[in-house]
């Protein structure tokens, strides 16, 4: 699959036949399909490493797409609110199968157990609410496995409150 046609995928949130982010997209490809918010840039920890990250506008989507990169390649997207609905969730994970894990991962201050359902070999990752009626956030890359997933790819959805005075 070229990345024009996985991004298109990406923009119509067609995730069951998914196959993951190919290696071969670029930024520079990436930026041309959709538009940067703005210039800007930030830095956070996707698995062990702190990488570059950028905020598309990507139409369908309520809220802004992450766009995380290293150097001119791109690795990931993610989405917090991917807008599927009930019915829509219930289709794709029925249509995925069985994830290769369900780890547990923090959304906001609470802890999902078992939520965030991993297809590394399919370049997917969903963090499914604990009724797995709806997902939280979703994350395409390129396919790879488990431990590579969780070494370079594993988003850190957490926050930490801070003690009160």
């Amino acid at each position: 699959m070229s990345c024009a046609s996985a991004l298109q995928n990406f923009a119509a949130r067609e995730f069951t036949n998914w196959n993951g982010l190919p290696e071969s997209c670029s930024l520079a490809e990436v930026t041309q399909q959709f538009r940067l918010m703005n210039e800007g840039y930030g830095l956070a920890r996707l698995g062990d490493t702190k990488r570059e990250f950028r905020m598309l506008i990507v139409e369908g989507y309520e809220h802004p797409v992450q766009l995380w990169s290293d150097g001119p390649r791109v690795l990931m997207l993610d989405v917090k609110y991917p807008s599927l609905s009930s019915s829509e969730v219930a289709v794709l994970l029925n249509a995925l199968g069985a994830p290769q894990a369900k780890l547990d991962y923090d959304w906001g201050t609470m802890r999902i157990e078992k939520g965030e359902w991993v297809y590394s070999d399919r370049g997917l990752a969903l963090f499914v609410a604990p009724d797995s009626s709806s997902v939280f956030h979703l994350a395409v890359f390129p396919r790879t496995t488990m431990q590579d997933y969780q070494d370079g790819f594993q988003l850190h959805l957490g926050k930490r409150r801070f003690p009160k005075r």
